[in-house]
């Protein structure tokens, strides 16, 4: 029988769970409604036909540089409309060698720069200086668009006050344990920031391929060259100047994902102690002054994160301490386990057991369907037709301890004041 203090704790553990469903199925439907309202409003005129140049930072993609630019060259746009600039930021393999030869290429123009390595920022910046079009697209070197996409976004520059458009992101080619699990959370990213343009609150513009006005450049700076989150920093300048940030849901892009533990680390580490430090310097942005981002969007993520880890540590350490007295209980009675094969097998089956009984699972079901609800609205958006079923269910295993250890990682550089630099491993 619980002790009261044992049924106070376990009754207040149970009420922030029920609490935090609550918050995020109220969240999910709270976009998908403004999504759909915004949706029944129809297109918004064309912003037709804009020149653009396409950036293409690049250190050390010798692998996919190539590919990359040929990506660019097979989009659907006017070639007198459109330049290709890429900026090797001094890479030591042989992306300016394999990238030169393309200015030769006479259906587009092509100019190729190289610099001394400044970082993706400086690089970005470089080529910002050498442009001359209306818009600007920043293109990863390990980037590849279908042909249609360049003039769905630019389609979206409706109006003066559209300062930037954002794609639909997906994985090129996921396999292996990390990438299938790193494609579902980018079927999550095609729903949410769709429902972030319906509402204004975009707050991300991903460097793999986004398009802004040039103007803006020009009157409010260039990028933050020692920001480790550049794409996150100019989208929230970019909503702190009350601009708006649309997306083209059926403009598809697709990126190479971190393939090992470590990559995905390192590249985890800088996304997340990005984001916290870039939310801290535009904390100005959270507020009912600022629409949805600052009432809804951004409070939500946080309290996302915050919840996530505090449940995911809470199951995790109280599992490990409920098989440990399942242990000394059979120790007790004088049980002992015939190999070490039958102790570890009593260890995980009872831990998993554990770990999913506890009052989180109520939350699992809540993210099963609004999981559901995402690939499907990214699948169906995309016409990405590849079977996702295997990807799916390692997310739901092995995601929020993932997600939580990567925070843990980050909110420590943070608290120490350790120094995150921009890299690719």
């Amino acid at each position: 029988m619980l002790s009261k203090k044992g049924r106070v704790k376990m009754d207040s553990y149970n009420l922030l769970v029920y609490l935090s469903a609550y918050i995020g199925l109220f969240a999910t439907i709270f976009y998908a409604v403004n999504l759909f309202l915004h949706t029944r409003k129809g297109k918004p005129k064309s912003g037709g036909i804009k020149t653009v140049s396409i950036i293409i930072p690049a250190y050390n993609e010798e692998k996919s540089i190539e590919k990359t630019i040929e990506s660019a060259l097979s989009l659907d746009y006017p070639a007198n409309k459109m330049e290709i600039i890429v900026v090797d930021d001094g890479s030591r393999d042989k992306t300016y060698k394999l990238a030169k030869p393309f200015e030769r290429v006479k259906s587009h123009t092509i100019r190729v720069f190289t610099k001394k390595n400044g970082g993706k920022g400086s690089a970005l910046n470089f080529g910002i200086g050498k442009s001359k079009s209306e818009i600007i697209v920043t293109m990863d070197a390990d980037t590849f668009v279908e042909k249609e996409a360049l003039k769905k976004m630019i389609a979206l520059f409706y109006n003066e006050k559209v300062m930037s458009v954002t794609p639909s992101m997906a994985l090129h080619d996921a396999r292996g344990f990390w990438q299938r699990i790193q494609q579902v959370e980018y079927h999550m990213g095609v729903f949410l920031r769709n429902a972030f343009a319906a509402m204004n609150a975009v707050h991300i513009t991903p460097g793999a391929f986004s398009a802004y006005r040039r103007e803006f450049f020009v009157k409010y700076g260039g990028y933050q060259e020692d920001n480790i989150t550049e794409d996150l920093e100019i989208a929230l300048r970019i909503q702190s100047k009350n601009f708006i940030i649309e997306n083209a849901p059926n403009a598809s892009v697709y990126t190479i994902a971190p393939k090992s533990f470590r990559a995905l680390l390192v590249q985890r580490r800088r996304w997340y102690t990005g984001l916290f430090n870039n939310l801290w310097s535009y904390r100005g942005l959270f507020g009912f002054k600022n629409g949805y981002l600052g009432s809804v969007v951004l409070p939500v993520a946080v309290i996302s994160i915050l919840t996530t880890i505090s449940f995911t540590v809470y199951s995790f350490v109280k599992s490990l301490i409920n098989v440990k007295k399942q242990i000394i209980s059979l120790s007790s009675i004088n049980f002992t386990f015939n190999n070490p094969i039958e102790f570890n097998s009593f260890v995980f089956s009872n831990f998993f057991y554990n770990f999913f009984s506890q009052p989180v699972l109520v939350l699992s079901l809540v993210f099963l369907g609004v999981l559901t609800f995402y690939v499907w609205f990214s699948k169906r958006n995309m016409k990405y037709k590849k079977n996702s079923i295997i990807n799916f269910f390692l997310f739901l295993l092995f995601y929020s301890v993932l997600y939580t250890f990567w925070w843990m990682v980050s909110l420590f550089y943070v608290i120490f004041n350790r120094k995150v630099i921009w890299r690719k491993e």
